[in-house]
């Protein structure tokens, strides 16, 4: 089976020194064939990547490129759900299997509708038939609910475990899917607002998870990163990613609420990240109080309708407005992934005065 990729290609005789940078930074896509072509080798990847993003992790200062074209799958045979199982399953049934999955690490995780939830295991050992470098297949049981950001999860295939090393952009961050929150479909806005933050900031991540975007940020930059969580889980978690990666910036975990926390010390932030799209919107104060004047506040929320961007630029500003600051640019509003149908996670960059 063939399919259209992302890649980068390089000449043949930089070839593995790039394919290994790639694999070290969780990019390389091990489903598809490496092609040589007239010298030249392109390497899949699981997303677009910029040839700054791999020097950045390489002192390699050969030419890269980078586009789409098709590439050829390593796996002979049937490469989706629907395929391994057909015959076994109707074809109702069929319809409503996965087509999505969160890949962490070794650990898959799948979301199975309620009407398929007596072939839960089923779908699982099929999935690891087609993905075999997933050591343990797991469902999602529930929503993400409490204070701390956490929902249980159903073991489908494999070792009874949810704990891994996920890598993303040679980033390696532990995580335990049951005790923290952590998103891999975020690599993208982990990495973006890296590469936006100056050297010597003073960053403060307000609900910062099992720490991603405090280890991209000090893995690329010379800043200090407060990074807090209410959830105690989260912050052990960080903690064994700090020693896992080689850090330019420093790193402070912190385990307290976001409000007591600001309230007893007096944080004075060129840029916080607000990374709670459920619940930021009552921490506006808190970061108004602590970002500098000229600050950048990268705010997440939930938005639907027909034009989200238009509502999360006059909720934010409105928000602000309220602690009696105001917004000087709106630098950014992008959708970062879809969340219901017709909805959307979104993020706001914005300058305040």
């Amino acid at each position: 089976m063939s399919s259209e990729r992302s890649y980068v290609s390089v000449a043949v005789r930089y070839g593995e020194r790039i394919r290994k940078t790639l694999s070290d930074m969780g990019l390389l896509d091990g489903d598809y064939k490496v092609i040589s072509e007239d010298g030249t080798l392109f390497l899949p990847t699981v997303v677009e990547v910029s040839p700054n993003q791999i020097r950045q992790n390489s002192s390699d200062k050969s030419s890269l490129k980078t586009g789409k074209r098709v590439f050829e799958s390593v796996v002979q045979g049937r490469r989706t759900l629907t395929e391994v199982l057909e015959g076994r399953l109707t074809p109702a049934e069929l319809a409503l299997l996965p087509r999505a999955f969160d890949l962490i690490g070794d650990i898959a995780v799948l979301e199975i509708p309620d009407a398929l939830s007596h072939h839960s295991r089923l779908i699982g050992r099929a999935f690891h038939d087609i993905h075999r470098n997933f050591k343990t297949v797991l469902a999602k049981r529930g929503a993400i609910s409490g204070v701390t950001r956490t929902r249980q999860y159903d073991l489908l295939y494999g070792e009874d475990r949810t704990k891994t090393i996920h890598t993303e952009y040679g980033c390696r961050l532990a995580v335990d899917v049951e005790k923290a929150y952590f998103s891999p479909r975020l690599l993208e806005e982990h990495n973006r607002v890296a590469q936006l933050v100056e050297q010597d900031e003073v960053v403060v991540d307000m609900f910062c998870g099992v720490g991603p975007f405090a280890i991209h940020i000090a893995r690329q930059k010379h800043a200090k990163v407060i990074a807090i969580d209410i959830n105690p889980s989260a912050i052990d978690l960080l903690k064994e990613s700090i020693s896992l990666n080689k850090l330019i910036g420093s790193i402070v975990p912190v385990t307290a609420d976001a409000h007591d926390y600001v309230k007893r010390h007096r944080l004075k932030a060129d840029r916080v990240i607000m990374n709670h799209p459920s619940g930021a919107s009552e921490f506006i104060p808190d970061a108004c109080r602590i970002l500098k004047s000229n600050g950048t506040l990268h705010y997440y929320d939930f938005m639907g309708g027909p034009s989200p961007e238009a509502t999360m630029t006059e909720k934010i500003t409105r928000l602000i407005e309220q602690e009696g600051r105001s917004v000087k640019q709106v630098t950014a509003i992008r959708r970062v992934r879809d969340s219901a149908p017709y909805e959307y996670q979104m993020v706001a960059d914005v300058i305040i005065d």
